[in-house]
């Protein structure tokens, strides 16, 4: 269910994105048009038993991570405090524990933290993390970097005629591949998935010049590369992206928009 709603809902998206004004009207309008070409009854019984079971799914994930923070954040409260102590009478052996007590607890915050702004799929950053950690409350930036919208091609081509588990594999060996690559150029970056084939590189105090020749030559390298599932099926994966700076206090959206436009 989750994951039919998520690519009904990328589509609609990817094709009301450059409109100036996105009415309610015109949003449902898109979502049906999309969910009737993906055989989505939104009027059918079981569709609706199957959404109600995936919202109350999703609520008790909600719940259960603001659990997780709650119990955590507590645990912090009372590490903190007990740190205070073991300062003041220079007990070393109960700071050891201290120690281990706050790395676990990183650890378990991490996890949560993954849960909610990490791609199923692909396991890099998505839009919750773009819009509620990278970006203002305003959603422009917080300062100035680079910015490289990648675009997957052949996605639906891949998508209809091998099925969602081949095209969620390639979109992995791509994410890892590169990500991995600008890791061995020492840049600083972060990468997120946007939407549906479409993800955004954010790079923080690079050179363009640099960065537009480093994904260039990752083009060529990928172009050069075909893929064998374990069924036989080869795929010859490709990308194309559109790279622009941007400055603090920058809208988000217009950076974007002005991208898609070229795409």
């Amino acid at each position: 269910m989750k994951k039919i709603l998520k690519k009904v809902t990328d589509e609609t998206i990817n094709e009301l994105l450059q409109n100036e004004i996105i009415l309610p009207s015109t949003y449902f309008q898109s979502f049906d048009k999309h969910a009737k070409i993906l055989d989505l009854n939104l009027e059918d019984e079981e569709f609706h038993n199957n959404l109600d079971s995936f919202i109350a799914k999703e609520y008790e994930d909600i719940n259960n991570y603001a659990k997780r923070t709650l119990e955590s954040l507590h645990k912090v409260k009372n590490v903190t405090k007990d740190a205070k102590i073991a300062i003041e009478n220079k007990d070393e052996s109960t700071l050891q524990q201290i120690y281990h007590q706050m790395d676990e607890l990183k650890k378990e915050l991490d996890s949560v933290s993954n849960k909610i702004f990490r791609d199923d799929v692909t396991k890099a950053f998505n839009k919750k993390w773009i819009y509620n950690i990278f970006l203002d409350t305003n959603n422009n930036f917080k300062k100035d970097g680079i910015l490289a919208l990648l675009t997957i091609e052949n996605d639906d081509y891949i998508y209809e005629n091998y099925g969602q588990l081949i095209f969620d594999n390639l979109q992995i060996f791509l994410i890892k591949y590169i990500t991995r690559k600008i890791k061995e150029e020492k840049l600083n970056y972060s990468i997120a998935r946007f939407i549906k084939n479409k993800f955004i590189i954010f790079f923080d105090e690079e050179n363009i010049k640099e960065c537009t020749n480093i994904l260039n030559n990752l083009k060529k390298l990928i172009d050069e590369t075909t893929l064998k599932s374990k069924s036989g099926i080869l795929i010859k994966p490709n990308f194309s992206f559109e790279i622009a700076t941007y400055n603090k206090k920058d809208s988000f959206t217009e950076t974007i928009d002005s991208s898609f436009k070229n795409l």
